[in-house]
């Protein structure tokens, strides 16, 4: 067995960030699907009681992987991005207008964007955004008409936080600050880099270093291949976490912990039923009284079995005969089976709409907006701090820019007011029929349940319903007001 090689200081784990890993281990195999579930072999799916490994490789490659999981994921991520991420006010400058149309360089809009950075952090608990800006010299200012000259804007980047490696943070003032950063830039030549930000009183430097595979001692192991400074005082990552903080570290208990678990749970469950129906569609053959054929080697024959194929239970000299029969599991054990099966997938999926639910305040995230009445589910006050975060990488990248802006941004939240149920529905036409709403707002609040679409227009609705009164020679409204008029009566 070989010796495990010890890391290079820069590429170890803080203690904090370390206790997430197992996490992060399990819903990354679970969100990139089958395949991944199968390689982490005993991980997720146990040998059984000295069971030999070629029987063991022959079980895993008939597991079955129904992924709830991730389609919870994909339903609680979607909610706040059935409407665009927009900014709010007339006054936003022309060079922010411009940057959120192509937040990232690969030209992905703001929403595309904080689309994906709300589904990382519901899948691991927390996602950063990195708000970069390309190297130039900061032993001078440069003007916004030279930066626009020569194309030199900031952009933006996902950190996942499984590649963040250490965190440090201080408190000026009422703010906490990230005084040091250290994150992991995996290659895949599979040389790691390791960038290392370290705020200093007046300006922020960074250094790069790349692992050599080939150094002998231990502190050769990674190089510093680059170093600078920044163009602004802060280190420009913006944390968005979906979980419980652990005080002042970096450990986040995962709201979706329970979920991942029993997905687990789920899969070893259909492993299990589709290996028993596989021994049940190939069930062992057994012999009572019978000696087998040996072979030359003294070893017993393998016996062909299947359609025209006759086994015979010669009998013996007392006038005894042997028997055959099948051994295979008993079809109640399968239907045993089969029940706990969809008992766990409706437990998962139940899991999956908690955040959804008034009743989200007791899962393991209450949040200051949920405490504070503006949030009514988890997934509301998610969608708030996404606000917050997206508020404070623009804010980073208008300071990048040399701008005196402070965004305000406007993401969906409709979704945390109203109530999908019929019965609110109901009340709506029941309003309207009464003439205690007006079909504007009746058609308003439509578009907000997505039972409208959202191109839906009441003029242009008014003026159909206008086309579609027969000319039989009875006076026809004259104008939309009067069809208003006529439904209320």
């Amino acid at each position: 067995m070989g010796i495990k090689q010890e890391k290079h200081p820069l590429l170890k784990r803080a203690p904090d960030l370390g206790k997430m890993v197992p996490y992060w281990d399990k819903t990354d195999a679970i969100i990139e699907g089958h395949d991944a579930m199968r390689r982490a072999g005993e991980e997720f799916l146990p040998k059984f009681g000295d069971e030999e490994q070629s029987d063991y490789k022959k079980r895993l490659t008939i597991t079955k992987f129904t992924n709830i999981f991730r389609d919870v994921v994909e339903g609680l991520s979607s909610k706040p991005f059935q409407e665009e991420v927009t900014l709010i006010g007339s006054d936003v400058p022309e060079e922010i207008v411009n940057f959120i149309e192509n937040v990232d360089g690969s030209g992905n809009n703001l929403t595309v964007f904080a689309a994906q950075t709300f589904y990382n952090a519901i899948a691991s608990a927390i996602d950063w955004i990195f708000v970069d800006y390309p190297s130039v010299d900061v032993t001078r200012s440069m003007t916004r008409a030279e930066a626009k000259a020569r194309n030199i804007k900031p952009f933006w980047s996902h950190i996942l936080g499984r590649n963040v490696l250490e965190i440090r943070t201080e408190v000026f003032g009422s703010d906490e600050v990230i005084v040091y950063f250290r994150v992991l830039e995996p290659e895949i030549d599979g040389k790691d880099k390791v960038r290392v930000f370290t705020k200093l009183p007046d300006a922020v430097v960074w250094e790069l270093y790349e692992e050599n595979p080939e150094a002998k001692k231990l502190e050769d192991k990674m190089v510093k291949i680059d170093e600078g400074q920044l163009s602004i005082d802060v280190i420009p990552m913006v944390p968005f976490i979906t979980g419980r903080r652990e005080g002042k570290k970096f450990n986040i208990q995962p709201i979706m912990q329970d979920a991942a678990d029993l997905q687990v749970t789920l899969y070893q469950e259909e492993s299990g039923l589709q290996f028993i129906k596989t021994m049940a569609g190939y069930p062992m053959l057994a012999a009572n009284g019978i000696r087998p054929e040996r072979d030359k080697d003294g070893q017993p024959k393998k016996l062909p079995i299947g359609p025209m194929k006759v086994l015979y239970g010669a009998p013996d000299g007392s006038g005894n005969h042997g028997t055959w029969s099948y051994v295979e599991p008993n079809a109640n054990s399968m239907e045993f089976l089969k029940k706990s099966i969809d008992s766990t997938k409706q437990d998962l999926r139940e899991l999956g709409r908690q955040p959804l639910t008034a009743l989200s305040s007791q899962l393991t995230t209450v949040t200051t907006s949920i405490a504070a009445g503006k949030a009514k589910t988890a997934v509301g006050a998610w969608a708030l701090m996404l606000k917050d975060a997206l508020e404070n990488a623009l804010m980073l990248t208008a300071k990048y820019m040399n701008l005196e802006y402070e965004t305000e941004v406007n993401v969906y939240t409709d979704f945390d007011n109203v109530s999908d149920t019929n019965a609110d529905i109901d009340n709506l036409l029941t309003a309207r029929e009464k003439g205690d709403i007006s079909r504007e707002t009746l058609h308003f609040e439509m578009k907000r349940r997505k039972i409208l679409s959202p191109e839906f227009s009441t003029e242009e609705e008014n003026k159909r319903l206008l086309a579609e009164i027969p000319s039989d020679g009875l006076d026809a409204p004259e104008n939309e007001e009067d069809i208003d008029n006529e439904d209320d009566v």
